[in-house]
């Protein structure tokens, strides 16, 4: 606690943090747009390819998504180095939270994952022309679009305490809920006689 405090106190953290109260907008917002910027830039791309690998716009042929991991990158050192800056300005409270230590986890199995998936597919066989994805591939897409929701949800709920917390994680897990059964029950629809033929095909 007395590293995280003399940390938290220091030179560069007490500048970056009380930058706005001087009426400043560099460097704590600069870095906070940065780093929203940073994930848009990561999470986006890569959730694009995750759900294309999964089946979603077939008509977007695979292997022309390659050129989005040269993106994905520039976003995820956007992200690491501003955030590295921005930690220091609240050591204490980042430091001392399970939930900051779940999204740092989730981080770097999500850019693991991410790595995998430019093997297996990009590198493999199966970004090649119309190759469909590997069952690995389509595992791997899984997995990183869960990887990505336990990220953002665990860096949102790192903003509350207490029963806001509490509540925040009960709606997104009963959204989560809705959105897993609207999901199997539009691939069931999809999937059946009549009215279901069609929209296969339009998809």
């Amino acid at each position: 606690m007395e590293f995280l405090h003399w940390l938290q106190d220091s030179g560069l953290a007490t500048w970056v943090r009380e930058s706005d109260a001087l009426g400043s907008t560099f460097p704590y917002t600069f870095l906070l747009a940065l780093h929203a910027i940073g994930l848009a830039m990561l999470v986006g791309p890569n959730v694009a390819v995750d759900l294309r690998i999964l089946g979603y716009g077939r008509s977007v042929p695979l292997g022309s998504m390659e050129g989005f991991f040269r993106q994905m990158w520039v976003g995820f050192w956007f992200n690491a180095l501003s955030g590295l800056v921005l930690l220091p300005t609240s050591a204490v409270t980042f430091l001392t939270d399970p939930i900051f230590y779940v999204k740092l986890g989730s981080i770097a199995l999500a850019v693991v994952t991410l790595q995998m998936i430019y093997g297996e597919v990009f590198r493999g066989r199966s970004g090649r022309g119309d190759t469909p994805p590997t069952t690995k591939a389509k595992i791997l897409a899984g997995t990183s679009l869960v990887l990505w929701v336990v990220a953002i949800v665990s860096g949102r709920l790192m903003a509350y305490n207490g029963d806001v917390r509490r509540s925040t994680l009960n709606a997104f897990l009963l959204l989560l809920l809705l959105l897993l059964v609207g999901g199997v029950g539009w691939r069931a629809i999809a999937r059946g006689p009549g009215w279901g033929v069609s929209l296969r095909r339009s998809m």
